[in-house]
């Protein structure tokens, strides 16, 4: 059955990277995306809201309720400390609920919607009455359907791995989108005691009345020290870093790695990342966020928050775009200058953003298209709002005094709060847990633009 959930979890992630649905219940309806469709119960599935922590549970209720296995998952954790559940330590399980407790399937998936937040999976490696168990990275434990916990407060969905080593991932967002990922140096790790990393669902039976987890002693592919422990990080000898220890203990033996498609993958990346954020910023522009007054303050923390911020801002897309960026220019700066390698990745960044996905268009405030390129997007990358409260010019950076910032719904207030925010909008990792007031980031943005590096500018 684990086997089966890997399949299921794997045929919807081609559907997600293909773009042949973008939201979860769409995916579901979708016989070529969903290998447990059928008319009767799909045809019509609404699922509301979904967002990164609740989608792992969901898939797992709605493929155990298909294959009529038990689904249980824990309602509620607690921590000594008293801050935001989310970013605690030392949480632990205090409540359960099983799919017994509730009339409906519909009601068992709402219920999980309300009551699951990512801080079910900030438990340690010790706590075995919890609903996930750190998984070894190797092939065949780690696989479609494990899960990726951020301690930042992100969770995402292992969908491939790929026999070189490369792990793709579906990531939900609060306004219900699902996007493609790659694994790379954008998703934190952090220590043991957040719980962050890769890990499986604990296996659930019945016994009696009661849904039962499996425990450590039951489980074959479980590994409770290496993801947080850099002595084990090794490759070929050497140590390296986490996420390139993961591609090492991933690949199989004498599958084929090319420098320069993996650059290209990067590229690819990069403008997957900014289409999906072409339609982050459109959904907060149908919604007339742009409209509304703008609040006279920021939330605690601009990354993690609630509402209507969290559903419909970008600062923890913004951030991660810079991250890729800074990773493309690292990349290629590894390499000498002159050498054949840095030339074939100049080659490749040069013909990949040429093609047509990379090439985007976003909707003004006018309801016009304007079309930008991956050139605009890095001249404008710490100029362009992560506010919902902002127009969609602001949003994309257009420049002040230029035909396309004419046509922005804008006042007195926006303007201030624009001008206020650009410390913020200069910082390129993502903190949490922590105030994130307007002075919060560098004065000057860094430096993050691969193109120098790569000689394409």
């Amino acid at each position: 059955m684990e086997r089966d959930w890997s399949a299921f979890i794997a045929r919807l992630g081609r559907a997600v990277e293909s773009r042949r649905c973008n939201r979860l219940d769409r995916c579901l309806r979708d016989p070529e995306a969903n290998s447990l469709w059928d008319a009767q119960t799909d045809a019509r599935l609404r699922l509301d809201d979904i967002d990164c922590a609740d989608l792992p549970y969901i898939l797992r209720a709605y493929y155990s309720y298909k294959r009529r296995l038990p689904f249980g998952f824990v309602s509620n954790v607690r921590s000594a400390q008293q801050t935001d559940t989310r970013y605690a330590l030392g949480l632990r399980p205090t409540r359960w609920s099983s799919w017994r407790d509730y009339r409906t399937p519909r009601a068992v998936f709402h219920k999980v919607v309300e009551l699951v937040h990512s801080g079910m999976y900030r438990t340690t490696a010790e706590v075995q009455d919890g609903d996930f168990y750190p998984v070894a990275v190797r092939p065949g434990a780690l696989r479609p359907g494990s899960i990726y916990y951020d301690p930042n407060g992100h969770v995402l969905v292992v969908s491939e791995v790929r026999p070189d080593g490369v792990v793709h991932l579906i990531d939900g967002h609060p306004d219900g989108g699902l996007t493609w990922k790659r694994f790379g140096p954008r998703y934190a790790i952090g220590t043991a005691r957040v719980g962050g990393g890769f890990k499986n669902f604990r296996p659930q039976r019945i016994d009696g009345r009661y849904v039962v987890r499996a425990r450590d002693s039951e489980l074959t592919d479980i590994d409770s020290r290496s993801q947080w422990d850099p002595s084990a990080w090794v490759a070929n000898g050497q140590p390296v870093s986490f996420h390139d220890w993961v591609r090492a203990a991933l690949a199989v033996p004498g599958a084929p790695r090319d420098p320069e498609s993996d650059y290209r993958e990067m590229v690819g990346s990069l403008c997957r990342d900014i289409v999906d954020r072409v339609d982050a910023v459109d959904l907060a522009r149908t919604a007339g966020l742009h409209l509304r007054p703008h609040p006279n303050y920021l939330p605690w923390n601009i990354y993690g928050t609630n509402g209507d911020w969290e559903t419909w801002s970008t600062p923890s897309r913004d951030a991660a775009l810079k991250v890729v960026l800074r990773d493309l220019r690292d990349t290629a700066a590894a390499q000498p200058p002159g050498s054949p390698l840095r030339a074939a990745f100049a080659r490749a960044w040069s013909e990949e953003i040429a093609k047509p996905g990379c090439h985007f268009r976003y909707i003004n405030s006018a309801g016009a298209p304007v079309e930008l390129t991956v050139d605009d997007v890095l001249d404008r990358l710490f100029t362009m709002s992560f506010d919902p409260y902002h127009c969609p010019e602001l949003r994309w950076g257009a420049p002040e005094g230029s035909p396309e910032r004419a046509t922005c719904v804008d006042d007195p207030v926006r303007r201030a709060w624009y001008r206020a925010e650009q410390r913020l909008r200069n910082r390129v990792d993502r903190v949490y847990g922590v105030a994130t007031p307007v002075t919060f980031g560098p004065e000057t943005p860094p430096d993050v633009d691969p193109r120098p590096v790569l000689g394409v500018r």
